[in-house]
């Protein structure tokens, strides 16, 4: 009993703890009562080890856990990370890049305080974000648009203005899955319509679309094959040839889902519909994420004929689903890059439309400036994509720093996640390597420093 109780006796009180200068330094980002259940743990944790090997705990030990145990609360902050993946709009990473600059801008805009629901002139008060939806009517080469806050939102929103008791007609090789295990068809149904599958997984046609057709159909869907192909022995009808049918009165409605607004002629890397192609070819209404290929904040669009427009505006969901001044400030200035050509000001397309020459040479002179051995820091040739649910199958030229210091692609890989900021890079050919394609080079300076700190273990 006395060497138990001389045990516990060398056991730090809490207070202690909390007062060192380990604990204190990630009250502020953690919270103090996140930082008291740590330290408890600590105290536990070395009561059970001391216990079990009979020896009293050592302060510095303990001192220890709670470092390691805040720095690892400390990673699920939201917070920067060098994406060394290639993936342009990598969905776990935040998807489309935004850019200091952008930022910047959205002070000088939202600082104090802004017209977000008033007209000036008029001194009266006005709808939320009209010129953005001028903007995204431009862009799309349509009559109207509205922002909610997410693709999916926009899609509920349309099925539950037009469709909500009624049908909805959709191929069977478009009930796709979206991010976070979200399916078309559960969408469909929360909003209170009801799905009528056509075709097969393979093969639809507009006859099979046609023959749907009811007296309860309030619209066909299309769904864009945006995360997925289909090749071999498959058939789908056109949005035209959807549209030169007699749909009875149904809404033709496009879920195009990446966003894409820019033409292949303008330089981009990935060709894509745009949503003015999908109203060109007859939709009625097309949807699309502001996070993808838009290179925008999260959010979700809606274009198309003005009188369903204004519908949507006045459904009581839209107060459910709108988006704030951020938003809306964001996609203004996003908005007017793309509308004048400037595609590249925007920084997911400043990324994707670099040459795979261009991204071989800085990796190239990163391994030159910060004196890496080009022979354990390789520079490769590798494929980089767009991501996040766009472009399945298309590749982008690109150039990595492929890593051989004598350890394995897994050792290499959580040594960098654990950095500060992490470092996420990937595994080929048995090599962990970090594409340049995604790494920002305002990030290239902490990168380094990662490389040197892991040559550092050698």
């Amino acid at each position: 009993m006395d060497d138990v109780q001389k045990i516990l006796s060398g056991l730090p009180k809490i207070d202690t703890l909390l007062n060192s200068d380990v604990a204190t330094g990630h009250i502020r980002l953690l919270g103090r009562s996140a930082v008291v259940d740590i330290c408890r743990g600590a105290v536990e944790w070395a009561k059970r080890r001391a216990l079990k090997e009979g020896i009293p705990p050592e302060v510095e030990q303990i001192v220890a856990r709670v470092e390691e145990k805040c720095r690892q609360a400390r990673s699920r902050i939201l917070g920067p990370v060098i994406n060394g993946t290639g993936v342009l709009l990598h969905t776990n990473l935040g998807r489309a890049p935004l850019g200091k600059t952008l930022f910047e801008e959205i002070g000088k805009t939202l600082g104090g305080y802004c017209n977000l629901e008033i007209d000036v002139l008029e001194r009266s008060r006005s709808i939320r974000g009209p010129h953005v939806s001028n903007l995204l009517a431009q862009a799309c080469e349509a009559e109207d648009a509205i922002v909610v806050n997410n693709n999916a939102a926009a899609l509920f929103l349309i099925l539950r203005e037009f469709a909500t008791g009624k049908e909805v007609i959709v191929s069977r090789g478009e009930l796709v899955q979206i991010g976070g295990g979200f399916r078309i068809p559960d969408i469909l149904v929360s909003s209170g319509a009801s799905l009528r599958e056509v075709g097969t997984t393979n093969i639809t046609t507009a006859d099979d679309v046609k023959d749907a057709l009811g007296p309860d159909t309030a619209l066909v869907l299309k769904v864009h094959q945006s995360n997925f192909r289909m090749d071999g022995f498959v058939k789908e009808p056109s949005l035209r040839e959807l549209a030169r049918e007699n749909l009875e009165g149904a809404l033709l409605v496009s879920d195009l889902g990446s966003g894409n607004l820019i033409r292949s002629s303008s330089g981009a890397p990935i060709v894509e519909p745009t949503p003015a192609d999908m109203l060109k070819e007859g939709a009625d209404l097309v949807c699309f994420s502001c996070d993808k290929m838009l290179g925008g904040v999260q959010g979700g669009v809606i274009a198309g004929r003005s009188e369903l427009i204004g519908r949507l505006r006045k459904n009581p969901v839209m107060r459910v689903v709108r988006v704030d001044k951020v938003t809306y400030a964001a996609l203004q200035i996003v908005l007017t890059h793309h509308l004048a050509g400037e595609h590249q000001k925007v920084k997911l397309w400043s990324l994707a439309m670099a040459g795979g020459d261009t991204i071989f040479h800085r990796a190239k002179s990163f391994v030159g400036e910060h004196d890496l051995d080009p022979g354990q820091f390789e520079v490769v040739d590798c494929q980089s994509t767009f991501g996040g649910g766009s472009t399945p199958g298309g590749d982008i030229p690109s150039a990595a720093v492929r890593i051989h210091v004598g350890l394995g692609p897994d050792e290499i890989a959580s040594f960098f996640q654990r950095g500060e900021p992490p470092v996420i890079g990937t595994v080929k050919e048995g090599y962990f390597q970090i594409d340049f394609r995604t790494v920002l080079p305002e990030d290239e300076a902490a990168l380094a420093q990662a490389c040197k700190d892991l040559l550092s273990l050698l």
